[in-house]
């Protein structure tokens, strides 16, 4: 965190909320220490790489590869540029835009595309030979639209550091903050309905494209590859190495989740939080509080009145969710509770158990509303439909409900304290 940072941090959110926010990223620095090693690891080898040359698939679409451009460095356009050769899926076109803003240029680059898919990639950054090769295994699947995870990589000390591990699909957390950013490949068709990226969103033209491309279509569509593959560049001018140098894209990301919202039909009002870049909707508070049904285990209360009261507008704006979960802390500060996801085994996961809960977790996703795959049986709202599904065991009562077509949603910033 550079010293400007650090000083409009305090001035935004004061002394206490600084203190969290610069034990949270020594935290995330001492987690990188071993990464580069790992990365490595983690890459195929020469003999995979040409074994991913000499495969076939039964789907091999052109894929154009845009990249917009605007005075790039030499030393790193020529990276960006050898990693593209370098890729074992050989079905591709590039072209670079250039002449104008970001979305003019990738929009100049997207009129010139002849392939069935677009990847979008940034003139500084650079993808692994595989890249192109896991997203056409996921287009054979049927998805239409692709995502990464990603790291950053320092230019100053070569080395790779900040791996994000996303989620799967969750619309909920898109609207929260852009997580699916790099490395993001689309059916081009897909974006012909959409519309193209929209100058007055420049600095988060990314996310509302995405907004837009994920509301057309269905969860299976939207495939998620859990390989870190894309490589963002920190430098001098990088959004990568201090999101505070494009203070205008915070604001370009508010409204495109406020325009979301108001095309799906969804009323309720965007707020940035404590962090630049991420978000929180606010809902209207609820007509008709006594639908949903509040359930606590013995000992468990809400810190604050309004968490009961957020928990009803969640489920109230939103028809689809069926449970909202809010976040259950010991008297210590430490998470007792905050959703759970599937162990692929039949069980569940505690997210972020254990955790002092004034941290907001790397790349803050530990603060932020999204989907859970179940949320403790001991704090939960339910809405009237799905009142039936409460069980004594938490992972039976969150399958009934999923059975039942609704999403299930966990809310951080809920706080409930267990005596």
């Amino acid at each position: 965190m550079n010293t400007k940072r650090f000083f409009d941090y305090i001035e935004r959110n004061g002394v206490r909320s600084t203190v969290n926010a610069v034990r949270q990223h020594l935290k995330d620095r001492a987690e990188d220490r071993h990464y580069n090693d790992s990365l490595e690891a983690m890459r195929p080898g020469e003999e995979e790489l040409l074994r991913q040359k000499e495969a076939c698939f039964e789907r091999e679409p052109l894929i154009s590869i845009l990249v917009p451009a605007y005075l790039p460095e030499d030393s790193h356009f020529r990276q960006m540029l050898r990693s593209v050769k370098a890729q074992t899926y050989e079905n591709y076109e590039l072209i670079i835009g250039n002449g104008g803003g970001i979305s003019e240029n990738t929009n100049a680059a997207f009129s010139e595309a002849k392939g069935e898919y677009v990847a979008l990639l940034d003139q500084d950054d650079f993808i692994e030979p595989d890249a192109l090769y896991q997203v056409v295994k996921a287009i054979n699947k049927g998805a239409r639209l692709i995502y990464t995870d990603e790291d950053k990589y320092d230019t100053a000390t070569g080395r790779y550091l900040r791996p994000f591990r996303k989620k799967d699909f969750d619309m909920e957390l898109l609207c929260s903050n852009n997580y699916i950013c790099h490395f993001l490949v689309v059916e081009k068709k897909l974006i012909d309905e959409a519309g193209w990226l929209r100058r007055e969103y420049d600095g988060a033209q990314d996310h509302d494209l995405i907004l837009r491309c994920a509301e057309r279509l269905k969860r299976e569509e939207i495939a998620h590859v859990d390989r870190i593959l894309y490589h963002w560049r920190i430098h001098e001018r990088s959004t990568a190495g201090d999101p505070g140098t494009k203070e205008y894209a915070h604001e370009a990301g508010r409204r495109a989740i406020e325009d979301h919202l108001r095309r799906t039909g969804i009323a309720g009002e965007v707020k940035e939080t404590e962090h630049r870049g991420f978000y929180r909707i606010e809902y209207p508070k609820a007509l008709y509080a006594l639908r949903y049904s509040l359930q606590l285990g013995e000992g468990i209360m809400a810190k604050e009145a309004s968490a009961v009261e957020t928990m009803a507008a969640i489920l109230e704006a939103n028809p689809d969710i069926g449970a909202v979960g809010g976040r259950v802390i010991d008297r210590m500060g430490r998470v007792v509770s905050s959703g759970y996801m599937e162990d692929g085994l039949g069980g569940y996961i505690p997210m972020y158990h254990g955790m002092d809960h004034n941290l907001s977790g790397a790349f803050h996703m530990a603060s932020l509303r999204q989907e859970a795959d179940a949320v403790s049986n001991q704090c939960v709202m339910l809405r009237e439909e799905t009142r039936s599904c409460y069980d004594s065991d938490t992972g039976r009562m969150c399958r009934k409900i999923r059975e039942k077509g609704y999403r299930i949603v966990i809310d951080p910033r809920l706080l409930f304290i267990k005596k």
